[in-house]
């Protein structure tokens, strides 16, 4: 109770200390504030340069600025999901049911049929079949471009970015009608064009560009030479036929997968191995033997679409070549029909190839069926043809045993047939014996149905990259 100048103090103190209080808290607010806002500005700062990148890439792109070799090209293989299993581009074979039907069997990655860039560009039809193939199912998915100019392939390959995850260019087709249109393996002869159409896509595109090649003739060095140019023009992914433009039908010879290994070591990119696959046993040998990233097939796909599954379906079944026929002829009835420019019903001549190249063997031995395919334009004539050869008991090939698979009857082997028939511990004829052989000879007739077969090239045969 004190003097009144004591309660005054009092109460001054008081005031003081509330007062301080006061400021105190003012003060960790304001601390805890600037700590937040100093946190925002960190946070700001940290993503700005990443927005600014992303702003910045499509101009870079468009200089031609390109990601570093080591880390794009692996991007794409992953994007792609590391695949083995590869199916290659096929004129008129490699169409959309057939892809679909060789995924339902271990396909990993596919390619459309070849391209003509100019054909393409000029030709609204033409334009409107490719581009009509885009389905959600066929991924992921190359399509091949053929052509020599760069521009003229620019303008095409921007018409297909939206439905594929690269463009490949045709370096590879040994084929007359590729040397008079001046693409394919011919363009392989002059390397300065190549490299310049390689980085003028890979620049300007916005999916990654891919090349398929062949060998050139007893000059590795000059492959190596060209392959690493390729790479550092921005090629993301690189196909290698081990065999030589020279080497073709009747000349196809063995598959070089030494150089094909040559050619991977020296690379930083992916590399596809090609040739030379007759089984899923020489896949496996073809990894082992190239060190390859994967391999494609081409041929002897079109004979059995279930080549990479070893013929075994996922639930363990044997898949023969009755049910392949069976299942294309699905597909291309779903696929197919409504592109037909024919009467309803009729079937384009890519599926009188597919038949013949699956039903092969048993063609050999029925040649009425086998003259009856060469008529037939039609589904329901095709599976009435296989339902016939059915009833008959045929003999499907052995394709997932490597003791029971014959050569020398196999529609791969065409070209080859001597060493088909050695492979199979089948004597020679004496008449190919005393002409030395070759693949051309009559043996058991299978020489005689493939020279038949060549004889027309868009019906039973394959303008093959």
């Amino acid at each position: 109770r004190g003097s009144p100048r004591t309660a005054a103090w009092r109460q001054a103190a008081v005031l003081l200390v509330s007062g301080a209080m006061v400021a105190w808290l003012a003060a960790v607010a304001v601390c805890k504030c600037s700590a937040v806002v100093s946190a925002c500005v960190v946070l700001l700062r940290a993503l700005q340069p990443r927005r600014r990148r992303a702003v910045e890439e499509p101009a870079d792109a468009a200089a031609g600025k390109r990601p570093p070799l080591e880390e794009a090209p692996m991007n794409l293989f992953e994007r792609l999901g590391r695949p083995t299993h590869v199916v290659a581009p096929m004129v008129d074979q490699s169409e959309l049911p057939f892809r679909l039907l060789t995924r339902r069997y271990g396909a990993q990655l596919c390619y459309t049929p070849m391209v003509n860039a100019n054909q393409f560009n000029n030709s609204s039809a033409y334009r409107e079949e490719v581009l009509a193939e885009a389905n959600a199912a066929d991924r992921p998915l190359v399509v091949q471009f053929a052509g020599h100019d760069a521009e003229t392939l620019l303008r095409a390959a921007r018409h297909v970015e939206h439905m594929c995850d690269a463009v490949d260019l045709n370096l590879g087709c040994p084929q007359g009608i590729a040397r008079r249109g001046r693409y394919g393996a011919f363009l392989l002869e002059e390397e300065d064009l190549v490299v310049d159409i390689v980085r003028t896509l890979s620049s300007k595109l916005q999916v990654p560009v891919t090349c398929k090649i062949r060998l050139f003739r007893d000059d590795l060095d000059r492959t190596l030479r060209l392959c690493n140019r390729l790479q550092e023009a921005g090629c993301a992914m690189l196909t290698v036929h081990g065999r030589t433009r020279h080497q073709n039908k009747q000349t196809v010879g063995s598959c070089n997968f030494q150089a094909i290994a040559a050619v991977k070591a020296a690379m930083r990119i992916p590399v596809i191995a090609n040739g030379g696959i007759a089984t899923l046993e020489d896949v496996e040998r073809c990894l082992r033997e190239t060190g390859a990233d994967a391999v494609m097939s081409s041929e002897a796909i079109l004979e059995n679409p279930a080549l990479f599954a070893g013929n075994v379906d996922s639930e363990g079944r044997h898949v023969g070549q009755a049910r392949l026929a069976r299942e294309y002829l699905e597909l291309a009835e779903e696929h197919l029909r409504l592109r037909n420019s024919k009467a309803e019903g009729d079937a384009p001549k890519c599926v009188k190839a597919h038949i013949f190249k699956m039903l092969f063997a048993g063609l050999q031995d029925n040649h009425d069926l086998r003259d009856r395919v060469s008529n037939a334009n039609c589904i329901a004539e095709f599976r009435s043809i296989l339902e016939e050869l059915e009833r008959r008991e045929w003999q499907e090939p052995s394709f997932h045993r490597e003791d029971a698979y014959l050569r020398h009857r196999s529609w791969y082997f065409r070209h080859r047939l001597s060493e088909a028939q050695r492979l199979d511990g089948v004597p020679e004829p004496p008449a190919a014996a005393a002409r030395g052989g070759g693949a051309s000879e009559v043996g058991d007739g299978a020489g005689t149905d493939a020279r038949e077969a060549d004889a027309d090239e868009g019906q039973f045969c394959v303008s093959w990259d």
